[in-house]
């Protein structure tokens, strides 16, 4: 944990090492397997929300009052405003607030039916940036080829959805709601991102994460009882590795693949999101009792989609996955 600890410290200290002049040379093929690391970092938070014995909102709060307290001792988070203006501010503490819904809801989902179909109901968020994307934009301009691809992944949710129970399709609802804010603030941090300033926006979007779902615990405890709840035994060893590799890592990472990357390829990245976390959920939850073979073909669905897309994105003569599988003609000899 400490040696998580000091390598916080290190990538505060060293920003040359992900700057945008050494990530340039590896281009979009090393940004997607930034991504993808960051993707199975997120897959792994709902097997820890499912481990956790703690409320949605005391998870959320907790998880990001460690983070926030961690990365306050290697970043200084009084400068912040001086270094980078208010605006930046006022920005990343909107998308911080989109966040915090974001991650209410998604273990609300996890709560109210299975990390399983929570982690599924994330693969719509590529449809809906798809759909999106033009309109914040305000170009008006949809890449057919991207909504025929998102549109793919909806036979992978209809084999999941199918004989759900009342219980599952409220979660399910709750989990498409997350999946929707999800977009929402990816498109937002596509546009408001300042390269080389991610620890600094990480630090103000979570601290809005925070001090938002600090006001709904106490505005729940005055209408109705306490929410609140304190973490014992076992727990505080979950919300450690909840906030420093699940979170401060994966959420840099998330932010820094977008320098090379669209909103919606980061967006499509996360379908692979239910597939990391429900070979995990079967592994250590042992959902796999109660998952039909109909959940494993939809998850092999969105993973071929997955496979397709990182392809074309990537280029014949630059990705590393063409490379691997052989694809590239090799020169005839004379």
């Amino acid at each position: 944990m400490w040696g998580l600890y000091f390598s916080l410290i290190y990538l505060a200290k060293q920003k040359s090492i992900f700057s945008g002049r050494y990530l340039s040379n590896f281009m979009k093929p090393k940004a997607f397997a930034i991504l993808h690391l960051s993707v199975f970092l997120f897959g792994f938070t709902a097997i820890l929300g499912d481990l956790i014995h703690l409320n949605t909102l005391s998870i959320v709060w907790w998880r990001v009052f460690i983070t926030v307290s961690i990365m306050s001792f290697f970043i200084r988070p009084w400068r912040i405003l001086k270094d980078n203006g208010a605006v930046f501010v006022k920005r990343h503490m909107f998308i911080g607030f989109l966040v915090a819904l974001h991650w209410l809801a998604f273990y609300g989902s996890i709560k109210l039916s299975s990390a399983s179909i929570a982690l599924i109901t994330m693969s719509t968020s590529a449809i809906i940036t798809a759909l999106l994307e033009p309109v914040i934009l305000r170009s008006f301009r949809w890449k057919i080829s991207d909504v025929i691809i998102s549109l793919l992944v909806t036979p992978a949710m209809v084999l999941i959805y199918y004989n759900a129970d009342q219980i599952q399709q409220t979660g399910l609802f709750v989990g498409l709601i997350s999946a929707f804010i999800g977009a929402v603030f990816s498109i937002l941090n596509k546009i408001w991102l300042v390269k080389s300033k991610e620890l600094h926006t990480t630090f103000v979007q979570l601290g809005t994460v925070w001090i938002t779902t600090g006001l709904i615990l106490l505005f729940a405890g005055i209408i109705r009882q306490p929410q609140f709840e304190l973490p014992e035994g076992i727990d505080w060893i979950y919300l450690l590795v909840f906030a420093i590799v699940c979170t401060i890592f994966a959420y840099y990472f998330y932010l820094m693949s977008m320098r090379w990357l669209s909103a919606f390829d980061v967006s499509f990245a996360f379908n692979m999101e239910p597939v990391y976390g429900l070979l995990m959920a079967a592994w250590i939850l042992g959902d796999h009792k109660t998952i039909s073979p109909r959940v494993y073909l939809g998850m092999l669905i969105i993973f071929a989609l997955m496979l397709i897309h990182t392809l074309l994105r990537t280029g014949k003569n630059n990705s590393f996955l063409w490379r691997v599988i052989n694809i590239r003609k090799k020169p005839e000899s004379n």
